[in-house]
Order: C-alpha cells, then sequence, then structure tokens
C-alpha cells in the first residue's frame, strides 16, 4: 500500500507518531541548502528500533548532518552504518575548480542489528573469469562509492516532467532506490519519504512489493504521482 500526503512533513510525522505507526526504513532527499535538520527528530520518533535511517545530501550540509546526527549515535545508541557516494556526472564544469558531481548519502540504524542483504545488489567484477575471481562468481557487492552509474540523463525514459515540459529537478533514478532500499528492507516493510519529490522510494516499494508513506508539500509536483496510491 501506499499513502501520499499533500503537506508539511512534520505536521505529518507527528499525525503517524499520535497514532503509533512506525516505520521499517527512510528515504530521505532532503533539501540540499537548507539548515533546518530538525525534520530528522520527527523521524527518528517514528522509526523502528534497528530500522535504517537513509539522507541524501550534497557537499552545501553534509557536514552539518555529520555533526548534527553525532547526537543519536554518540548518546542513543544509533550506529553509522555508510557514508556512500552517488556519482551524477552531467552538466556544465566550473572554469576555476573541480566540478561539484555528486552527492553525499549517510546512513545510520536505530540499534545496531540491521537487515542488510548484499546479494540482492551484486555487479560484475572486473576480475571476472581470472585467478582474482575466488568465488567463481564474476560478481561482486558494490563499494561504498557508486561509480557504476555514472550519470541520470536529462532526457532518460524515467525523467517525470512538469506540464510546462521541464524535468523536475533533484529526480533520482530508480536504480538508486534499488542499491539504497533493496539490500536493508523485507518485502512487506513499511518505508518512510518524507521529502517525496517524484517519490522515487514511494514508486520502488511499489515495484517490490514494500509498503509506502510520502509526503510532499508541493500540490503540482504531487499531482504527477498520485497514480502511485492513495492520497491524503
Amino acid at each position: 500500500m501506499i499513502t501520499l500526503y499533500n503537506d508539511d512533513n512534520i505536521k505529518v510525522m507527528r499525525e503517524l507518531k499520535r497514532k503509533g505507526i512506525a516505520v521499517d526504513a527512510i528515504y530521505a532527499d532532503s533539501i540540499y541548502t537548507s539548515s533546518y535538520l530538525a525534520w530528522t527528530i520527527f523521524c527518528c520518533n517514528i522509526l523502528k528500533d534497528n530500522g535504517v535511517f537513509i539522507i541524501q545530501v550534497d557537499y552545501h550540509t553534509v557536514a552539518d548532518y555529520v555533526t548534527y546526527m553525532k547526537f543519536y549515535t554518540e548518546k542513543c545508541g544509533w550506529t553509522f552504518v555508510n557514508w556512500l557516494i552517488y556519482i551524477n556526472d552531467w552538466g556544465g564544469t566550473p572554469k576555476n575548480r573541480f566540478a561539484q558531481k555528486h552527492d553525499d548519502i549517510l546512513v545510520y540504524c536505530k540499534g545496531n542489528h540491521w537487515k542488510w542483504y548484499p546479494e540482492r545488489i551484486q555487479i560484475p567484477k572486473v576480475t571476472a573469469g581470472t585467478a582474482f575471481d575466488k568465488k567463481g562468481t564474476g560478481l561482486k557487492t558494490p563499494c561504498s562509492v557508486f561509480y557504476d552509474h555514472a550519470s541520470f540523463s536529462t532526457m532518460s525514459k524515467e525523467r517525470v516532467k512538469m506540464p510546462d515540459g521541464h524535468n523536475i529537478s533533484m529526480q533520482k533514478p530508480m536504480w538508486l532506490m534499488n542499491r539504497l532500499l533493496l539490500p536493508f528492507t523485507d518485502e512487506g516493510d513499511l518505508i518512510l519519504e518524507p521529502f517525496g519529490g517524484t517519490f522515487p522510494a514511494c514508486r520502488w516499494a511499489k515495484e517490490n512489493n514494500r509498503n509506502a508513506i510520502g509526503i510532499e508539500l508541493r500540490t503540482d509536483i504531487l499531482n504527477l504521482s498520485k497514480e502511485l496510491g492513495d492520497e491524503k
């Protein structure tokens, strides 16, 4: 079941908490340039013990989030799981510096017994078929830098467009949802997506027998995703 909310995410998360609803995983493609981090508190309040909290940001605020989340890892028994790099080598290049072509993805567990199924996301090894492929499978678990997908083209068939034909900015590809959510969740789990946008996590959940709650404040963007599920 997929449920979409056209509302403020803090307001919705407060209501979910009041109703006793808890989620197994959270994927938060947050507003990268915003210094307001307190929304994470409301996510933490409705995340189940040993659930995973995935925060996607970039260079603007990643250091702030790392510092902010230390309270949970040092005082509340949370575990820092991974710092992942999503490469998106697309667009122009500045003349006087390296181009910023990646997002930072922070993964935390509300406890220390998170689900982990690496066999679900295997990728080909460069050494497949050689003596260095000791298991003989030709496959390996991806490392923390997702170099095997270098970009998400603005011309991709996945792109969701506004009525005027422009792409919705900051949309994330489905392969990334598969990489992030498949190893940390089971069928039937409930995933929260507090910054819905085009709702990639909700779309992925619908295709992979998970449940999801998505929240998006902008009505015009949410209207493009109504086919996903029930709107509240």
